[in-house]
């Protein structure tokens, strides 16, 4: 994002009008489909999805990844427009999707288990370099976005602290898998069931080159620490994908990392809603003691 730029719902909106004028494309009637780390609209008189983001580099990087899964016949989203970068308007850059009409049945654990392991079976793309994965690039940036007054001086210290010890911990964790091309921000609902049946994976932003136990972890944080996956679920999940992360000694690292990484992705957003600033309060009272229940909401 060049200094400056801004991003809000009302700024984004007026990116996205802009880019489609750019591009021939008619963006009456857009509908918001994700508004976070970026915005992402459809349109409604077009078969395209746009994707208003914060990072020039890392929509080169989308756009990159696209080429490459589509080379390996993966399936997953497929640009909308041939350019070998994003159209930066207002500072923003802007990519452009095909429309993936979808199937509102859930994705199950074991179907997301199963796009994972393919995923970590394709070979290193040779035509371009995946960055090194880096755990919590987005949380200093994130702490420096949040709206001022939605959280106390004492509770972004603590972020900070937070922050700097989980860097310190991950850097000493030995890994068991490969290291390889990982989705980075992979979960159930970067998937797409497709009308046709296809799974189809989306947002490549945060693609990284690493250890895959970031990727593999993901479920096994929903199901240990929220409960949001059942047991019967998570040993599908396993089963599917063919490593058990809770069981290797590193789990406990990936997993604080992982809620930290959550509480700062919502903190930023602390100013939306009084649901969200109470439930942004509630788990930086949590992340206190790793001990404590994660009765967390789904934002």
């Amino acid at each position: 994002m060049t200094e400056g730029a801004l991003f809000t719902s009302e700024s984004t909106l007026s990116v996205l009008t802009e880019a489609c004028e750019g591009r021939g494309l008619d963006p009456t009637g857009a509908v918001t489909l994700r508004f976070g780390e970026n915005a992402v609209y459809r349109l409604p008189r077009e078969p395209v999805v746009v994707r208003v983001g914060r990072s020039v580099d890392a929509a080169r990087k989308e756009i990159r990844v696209a080429r490459w899964l589509e080379e390996h016949g993966f399936p997953a989203t497929r640009l909308a427009v041939d350019a070998d970068g994003p159209d930066v308007v207002q500072g923003l850059p802007v990519t452009f999707w095909q429309y993936i009409p979808s199937d509102p049945e859930p994705i199950t654990a074991a179907e997301f288990g199963k796009v994972l392991h393919d995923l970590h079976a394709l070979p290193a793309p040779t035509s371009f370099a995946l960055p090194d994965f880096a755990p919590m690039p987005k949380v200093e940036p994130r702490l420096e976005e949040i709206p001022g007054g939605c959280i106390s001086p004492a509770e972004l210290a603590f972020l900070r602290d937070r922050h700097e010890e989980l860097a310190a911990r991950f850097e000493n964790l030995e890994f068991v898998l490969p290291p390889g091309p990982v989705h980075g921000d992979a979960h159930p609902g970067n998937l797409i069931r497709a009308t046709d049946g296809s799974l189809q994976l989306i947002d490549f932003e945060d693609f990284a080159y690493g250890p895959r136990e970031w990727d593999a972890a993901v479920l096994s944080v929903r199901h240990q620490a929220f409960g949001w996956a059942s047991e019967e679920e998570y040993q599908a999940y396993i089963t599917a994908y063919g490593f058990d992360a809770i069981t290797w000694p590193g789990f406990p690292v990936i997993r604080a990392v992982r809620e930290l990484n959550m509480t700062t992705w919502l903190a930023q957003l602390a100013d939306q809603s009084a649901e969200i600033e109470a439930e942004v309060h509630k788990r930086i009272a949590d992340l206190r003691d790793e001990q404590a229940p994660r009765h967390w909401r789904a934002f």
